[in-house]
């Protein structure tokens, strides 16, 4: 079930709202589970943040939280000199600095909306990207294979005959 959060700007302004894919641990803890390649674990009691890779380990997930830390570190939701690998396996961590007014986990929740929000049109291209490179590989145009045609096979190819061994360098010592 999505976690529907509002952020008040103020009295009587507009209130802006985020639907992620999230929900809460037992002690608290909200789970961001909408990033194709990142679970994203806000622990509010620790005030950290953390970044796990999704089940599938590969180069991409740290130039995802790379860019999930960047955007949090510029927007100023997360201390920049948090910033580090996480105790856990590919995880990445961050503090969560004080907010002199307002819901410093609100504010985080939104700019991980956005950046979540920023982040699908790459997923989905590349999504379509693979099925495309898959339809070429099993179905490939005319003009991309060939026919086997038998007349242009030989029995003997090459320059070496078959029976003999190597007949160049330190090779004719190894005869059997």
């Amino acid at each position: 079930m999505p976690l529907i959060i509002k952020i008040n700007k103020g009295p009587g302004e507009h209130i802006e709202k985020i639907l992620l894919k999230a929900r809460k641990s037992i002690d608290g803890n909200i789970i961001i589970s909408d990033h194709p390649e990142l679970d994203i674990i806000i622990l509010s009691k620790q005030k950290k943040i953390v970044a796990l890779p999704k089940e599938q380990l590969d180069d991409e997930v740290y130039d995802s939280q790379k860019r999930l830390f960047d955007t949090l570190t510029i927007k100023g939701v997360v201390a920049f000199d948090s910033v580090q690998a996480g105790n856990l396996f590919m995880s990445m961590e961050a503090g969560i600095p004080e907010a002199d007014s307002g819901d410093a986990v609100q504010f985080l929740l939104y700019t991980i909306a956005n950046f979540i929000e920023k982040e699908m049109p790459f997923y989905d291209n590349q999504d379509e990207y693979e099925k495309e490179m898959e339809k070429r590989l099993l179905q490939p145009e005319v003009d991309e294979y060939t026919e086997f045609d038998p007349s242009r096979h030989d029995a003997r190819k090459g320059t070496l005959d078959p029976g003999r061994l190597a007949q160049w360098g330190l090779a004719k010592i190894y005869r059997i």
